[in-house]
């Protein structure tokens, strides 16, 4: 990876989460309270597709009261986010491919949840094809491509009007998801090799430093995930 200044982000797509508080193995020194991220390991991500697809009617009741729904509600946020899977608007497991669908589905059915976040993240551009050489993405047949996949095969810019840049995490894809470097405790590495820290935001400050530790994470001997470690922008958009 070359440490180069890029403008140009690629979007990886719009997700619904609510922060978590930090968990007993991750370090106290150097993480947050509260934890934002893109890993669905670290935070709740909305829709729960395990529930609205797989889930039984108990599991369905039980999500609904968390999410401070009534059951006609639920029944309706189910059909909208099947009406929008099968317009490809909304792809497994829970990416928005606009800023502005992830919005409309916010206030129709999470109006009464708190601490809720539309995060997008962003790849630089100089790392598309590597991401899409890995998941041999131009090897498969269109219907077996995440949506993520497709978006970077098109790609679309990340919508920066109205977002604030919260700063960047590393990142690895596997199956639809993202590990984080938090998952894996590699702060700690981080900070005994790098001198790691994280800015107001709970992220890491710079792409030079993501690009850093994505080079260190990577390395056969770290014993992560067996996933391509890359710096993924992280925006923020109001409500």
């Amino acid at each position: 990876m070359n440490e180069v200044f890029y403008v140009k982000y690629f979007s990886g797509g719009y997700y619904v989460a609510t922060p978590l508080e930090r968990a007993d193995y991750m370090d106290k020194n150097l993480l947050p309270d509260k934890i934002v991220s893109a890993s669905e390991c670290i935070c709740n991500f909305h829709p729960n597709i395990d529930v609205l697809w797989e889930g039984s009617n108990k599991d369905k009741q039980k999500y609904a009261q968390e999410l401070g729904i009534s059951m006609n509600t639920y029944d309706e946020m189910e059909k909208w986010i099947d009406k929008k899977f099968e317009e490809k608007t909304f792809s497994f497991p829970q990416l928005f491919t606009t800023i502005d669908l992830a919005k409309e589905f916010c206030n129709q059915y999470l109006y009464q949840c708190k601490d809720i976040k539309i995060l997008g993240i962003g790849l630089p551009e100089i790392f598309v094809d590597e991401f899409l050489g890995q998941e041999e993405t131009l090897l498969k047949p269109d219907k077996e491509r995440y949506g993520i996949e497709k978006l970077l095969i098109n790609k679309v810019l990340i919508m920066e009007k109205g977002a604030e840049m919260r700063g960047y995490e590393v990142l690895g894809f596997e199956f639809g998801k993202f590990h984080s470097y938090i998952c894996n405790g590699l702060e700690k590495d981080y900070h005994a090799k790098f001198n790691f820290s994280l800015n107001e935001n709970g992220c890491i400050p710079t792409l030079e430093e993501a690009i850093t530790y994505c080079e260190y994470s990577n390395g056969e001997e770290i014993g992560t995930e067996p996933v391509l470690w890359l710096p993924w922008a992280i925006y923020e958009y109001k409500l």
